[in-house]
């Protein structure tokens, strides 16, 4: 079993408790590292804290009702007791924050390995190992090494008490270059100052995500300046979430009262909100799981454009305006199902370009009339994707041959 030793060994420069605990986006520095001990696949979590703090217990006692291998120790020697000769460690040292490259390395089968960097100045908060190396503070063992510290002084730092047990046994060391180390292999944070810049660098290293024109150059400008207040709160995703589907079924609500433009507003604001939601969540575990809100407020979205259809439809065009929805809704799905031609990723409809549409329209009068457009928009992107990606496969095959 992988086991994961995280220790929170000293206070910021501030003196405002253990540096794991520091605000970043989403949670602590802490949330962080067990996101990355739980993607490597430990099983088991063992916190190593020489001083007792009230918000360290309080998450280990909710990684225990969660069901989580969660447990405190406050000196070196109390190790030993929490981990079997079979078991594997990862060692994280306080403040230290590995990139998805380096959990991935570990992610796999069990292996010592010690991580470092060649010796350069601007490495001087890392302990040095030798002339050449410096320790990152990450090293993969087997926990059999604990034995070992059994004796040593609660004083001592266990970080460099298993750095020496790992150069002893002749650890084998991954060195992570310059260049890596650049690009954030390694996340050192060591103070609010420290934990401040790390988080603006998460926010511009944001990744932009595939969209129109209306999500790229609109929602994401306004999401990425209003993150750095969102990520100071941790329960922002549910609230987000909660605040979506409120939006939802209060559209729903002024769809049956016969207000077409302020159902749709509400719509285009929960839909707003779902987009800040989903920005959050992509760098933790979240991103993984299926959105269920953002897929019950298309369901809400498709609810509130049928009432409004209903309304303002006549005996005799309700049938055709129904069948033209179910034409909409078919090329949004299909769109969404498969990958589009990246010459067309900025002008690819989707539901809450589909809803700004009519929501012009219905500030004319003419919902119908922004529906029927919609629908051939949609149609003629769909079928311009097909000819492309024709197009494409065609080249292809003469290529080939």
């Amino acid at each position: 079993m992988k086991l994961a030793l995280i220790s929170l060994a000293k206070d910021d420069l501030d003196g405002n408790g253990p540096i794991a605990l520091l605000p970043l986006f989403a949670g602590t520095l802490l949330d962080l590292q067990i996101s990355a001990a739980q993607r490597i696949g430990c099983e088991k979590f063992i916190f190593l804290c020489p001083v007792t703090h009230g918000a360290l217990l309080q998450k280990i006692d909710a990684m225990k009702q969660q069901g989580m291998d969660a447990e405190y120790v406050r000196s070196p020697s109390d190790l030993v007791q929490y981990a079997s000769d079979q078991d594997h460690m990862i060692y994280i040292a306080d403040g230290i924050l590995p990139n998805e490259e380096i959990v991935d390395q570990l992610s796999g089968a069990p292996q010592e390995l010690l991580f470092t960097v060649l010796h350069g100045d601007e490495y001087q908060e890392f302990e040095r190992i030798d002339l050449n190396q410096r320790w990152l503070g990450i090293v993969s063992l087997n926990a059999a090494r604990l034995s070992a510290m059994i004796d040593i002084p609660d004083e001592w730092e266990v970080g460099s008490a298993l750095l020496r047990t790992a150069v002893q046994a002749e650890c084998p060391r991954a060195i992570i270059s310059d260049r890596k180390m650049g690009a954030g292999a390694i996340a050192h944070v060591q103070s609010e100052v420290s934990a401040g810049q790390y988080t603006r660098r998460q926010l511009n290293a944001m990744p932009a995500r595939e969209g129109n024109f209306l999500n790229r150059f609109l929602l994401q400008p306004l999401v990425k300046r209003s993150l750095p207040r969102l990520w100071k709160k941790k329960s922002a995703p549910q609230y987000l979430g909660i605040s979506s589907l409120t939006a939802g079924f209060a559209a729903v609500i002024t769809a049956v009262l016969g207000y077409p433009v302020a159902s749709l507003i509400l719509l285009l604001t929960g839909s707003a909100a779902q987009f800040a939601r989903a920005a959050m969540v992509q760098f933790g575990s979240a991103a993984k799981i299926r959105d269920w809100p953002g897929l019950a407020l298309d369901l809400l979205a498709v609810a509130v454009v049928t009432i409004l259809l209903v309304q303002v439809s006549g005996g005799t065009t309700l049938a055709p305006n129904l069948v033209i929805m179910a034409l909409l809704l078919g090329h949004l799905l299909t769109l969404k199902a498969g990958p589009v031609d990246r010459r067309l990723a900025l002008v690819k409809p989707d539901m809450r370009l589909v809803l700004l549409v009519l929501l012009f329209a219905a500030v004319f009068g003419q919902l119908a009339v922004g529906l029927y457009g919609a629908a051939l928009y949609s149609g003629l992107i769909l079928v311009l994707d097909r000819y492309l990606v024709k197009g494409m496969s065609g080249k292809t095959v003469l290529q080939d041959e």
